[in-house]
């Protein structure tokens, strides 16, 4: 590079810079040559210099002259400021573009805030300790505290229930339920109930728990030969009548897991063969069965169905058939209100049985009787209706209890008759009603004349009854409930 100076301030002769001292050429026209050069040969400026970083071949477009205004920088360290300077394509080619992004501070920050003010929410909703009230007074508990370990702690000392064998006595003292919990009005014996924040406990000694059983199933095998259907007498051995082939009983014995102690219990009576009159055993319940004879009636049966549905009461009407269609409403209600339907015969045993009595009619007329009356009935219900009959006057023996055999379920009869058709006063009535026993059949009329003597009755008695425990049930109820027993009671 040729040298240049000023001399005090004036740029001297002969430096390249000085264009007064550089005399003026014509386009092409050769420079002044310097000594020891022919014309036309190059300066050492023109000259090719060594430089390591550009090679020395004609393809390469760096090595035809110097590099103006890129001294001591590299080809790649040109690039990178090229790319930083004007993009993609400029500088040395091939140079990677890199830039550098900084994640704002504020952002950091609220990253920072945002997790601070979640995990403030999260121990105020769910804080490790709080505080609750047991048996009224206020302590502070763990997360995941139970019922039980309020009790470990002794902020509570309910005594346990005991455990109870099959027969009723005491198998384990101590052996019930832990405690009882009232735990923010929810009641439970659940010793593993979690207790959540805020809550209020009041606790109260365990209840006493049956023991678990085994249980197996025996059957009572059937009496043979029955009663002695040959006159009314055995009729009053008790209400419920049944000609039957004989049906096994069945009977239940349950054996503690702990105590080791058995227990037997019937739970299905054995029916003998041939006809058996019977009373229903209700081991005590108070259960009577009211029934209703010679309706449907215009007013007086819907009058009863009244009182019956006042007090929740069903009950059981035998309905003469003749007189069903022209009543078909009042037939349709008794159902429809649970009560059950039954068959007093198609008119009563008019003709030959004289109004009263079956036994004085041929065995065709008899199943003509039971026939047309039950087809009345379930051509106005338009379903099926179990074949329960009672037999006008009570009378139901003889050869007739045979030839009805396969046309008749059960015939029914009664414990208590009221003797309402005799008009006798509502009070005198109502007496007779609240005679009852545990498993009784009533006898009561809705038809065959004036029945506002019975309705008024009902009215009386029944309230009574109720309030002394009593229900009222239907015979199919009766006896689907409590079966039936050969005690010959009345």
């Amino acid at each position: 590079m040729a040298k240049h100076f000023k001399k005090d301030g004036v740029l001297q002769q002969g430096s390249r810079f000085d264009a007064a001292a550089r005399p003026s050429r014509e386009a092409g026209e050769p420079g002044p040559s310097r000594p020891g050069r022919e014309a036309g040969e190059p300066t050492a400026a023109q000259m090719p210099q060594d430089n390591p970083y550009v090679p020395h071949t004609q393809d390469n477009p760096y090595a035809a002259g110097p590099a103006s205004g890129a001294v001591g920088v590299t080809p790649e360290r040109a690039g990178k400021a090229g790319a930083g300077r004007g993009g993609a394509g400029q500088g040395v080619p091939g140079a990677a573009r890199k830039r550098h992004r900084r994640v704002p501070v504020v952002a950091v920050v609220l990253v920072v805030l945002a997790a601070l003010v979640g995990a403030g929410a999260l121990l105020y909703l769910n804080p490790p300790i709080y505080r609750v009230s047991v048996n009224g007074v206020e302590h502070m508990i763990h997360t995941g505290m139970t019922l039980q370990d309020l009790v470990d702690e002794g902020w509570a000392t309910p005594a346990a229930g005991d455990l109870i064998a099959v027969d009723g006595s005491v198998a384990q003292e101590g052996g019930g339920d832990k405690f009882e919990a009232n735990l923010n009005g929810t009641v439970t014996s659940d010793p593993a109930t979690t207790v959540p924040r805020h809550s209020t406990v009041e606790f109260s000694d365990g209840n006493d728990v049956d023991e678990d059983y085994t249980e197996t199933t025996e059957a009572i095998a059937h009496g043979e030969g029955g009663q002695d259907v040959s006159s009314p007498a055995t009729y009053y051995a008790g209400p419920i009548h049944v000609l039957s082939d004989g049906q096994d009983g069945e009977q239940v014995t349950k054996t503690g897991k702990v105590s080791g102690k058995t227990v037997t219990e019937v739970t299905k009576q054995p029916v003998d063969s041939g006809y058996g009159a019977y009373s229903v055993n209700t081991n005590g319940d108070k259960v009577i069965a009211l029934t209703f004879d010679d309706g449907p009636w215009p007013t007086t049966t819907s009058e009863i169905l009244d009182v019956l549905k006042e007090n929740d009461a069903h009950a059981t009407f035998f309905e003469i058939g003749n007189q069903v269609a022209e009543n078909a409403d009042v037939v349709k209600r008794i159902a429809a209100e649970g009560n059950q339907i039954g068959s007093h015969t198609w008119d009563h045993a008019s003709g030959s049985g004289q109004g009263v009595n079956l036994t004085f009619m041929t065995a065709d007329e008899q199943r003509d009787e039971i026939t047309k009356g039950f087809s009345a009935i379930e051509d106005v219900l338009g379903t099926s209706v179990p074949h329960v009959l009672r037999a006008p006057g009570g009378n139901y023996y003889g050869s007739l209890v045979e030839n009805l055999k396969d046309l008749v379920d059960v015939e029914v009869g009664w414990n208590v008759d009221t003797e309402d058709w005799r008009r006798p006063g509502a009070d005198k009535i109502a007496e007779a009603i609240m005679s009852a026993q545990p498993g009784n059949v009533v006898l009561m009329h809705d038809g065959g004349g004036d029945r506002s003597q019975t309705v008024e009755a009902l009215k009386i008695a029944l309230p009574k009854l109720k309030a002394e425990g009593y229900s009222f049930v239907t015979i199919d109820e009766l006896m689907s409930t409590y079966g039936s027993s050969g005690s010959g009671s009345n």
